[in-house]
């Protein structure tokens, strides 16, 4: 009887551990305030971030700016003053034309003149006669040894 008594006791107080615990809130309840508390980190974080980037940024632009008086103090202080005259001369440079834009010829007529044409080229005697519909390339042989009539070997 104690058992039973002690083991009930122990489920009790852990089923109302388990239900006060968070707080009587659902899963999406608590994902919600975890997402709020993730996402205020975090702009925090980039505030400070974009904080310490500007006073980097307008610490270096000072220190160009610093350098650049010096040296336009320093480039003032080298030029020695002179009384300016009146007139100044101007260099002379000069002006070149520019090419004149020939268009290229359009020869449309071109013939190549060593081009071959079969009808009036009659060098080779073993050519093939190109007037002759019915010739054979060995029709028009005159040398009887270019071509082997019984094989080779």
């Amino acid at each position: 009887m104690n058992k039973k008594i002690l083991l009930a006791g122990f489920v009790l107080a852990a089923g109302f551990v388990t239900l006060t615990a968070f707080g009587g809130k659902t899963l999406e309840q608590q994902k919600q305030e975890i997402a709020a508390a993730v996402t205020a980190k975090l702009d925090e974080f980039r505030a400070q971030k974009e904080e310490e980037c500007t006073g980097r940024v307008d610490a270096e632009a000072q220190t160009r700016f610093q350098t650049y008086l010096t040296e336009k103090e320093a480039a003032a202080a080298a030029k020695p003053t002179v009384a300016k005259s009146g007139t100044k001369k101007k260099p002379t440079t000069v002006k070149k034309d520019p090419l004149p834009q020939t268009k290229p010829a359009d020869n449309t007529n071109r013939s190549r003149g060593d081009a071959v044409n079969p009808t009036n080229n009659r060098e080779r005697g073993d050519a093939v006669n190109p007037t002759k519909t019915d010739a054979k390339p060995a029709d028009n042989r005159r040398r009887g040894d270019a071509v082997k009539s019984g094989g080779g070997n």
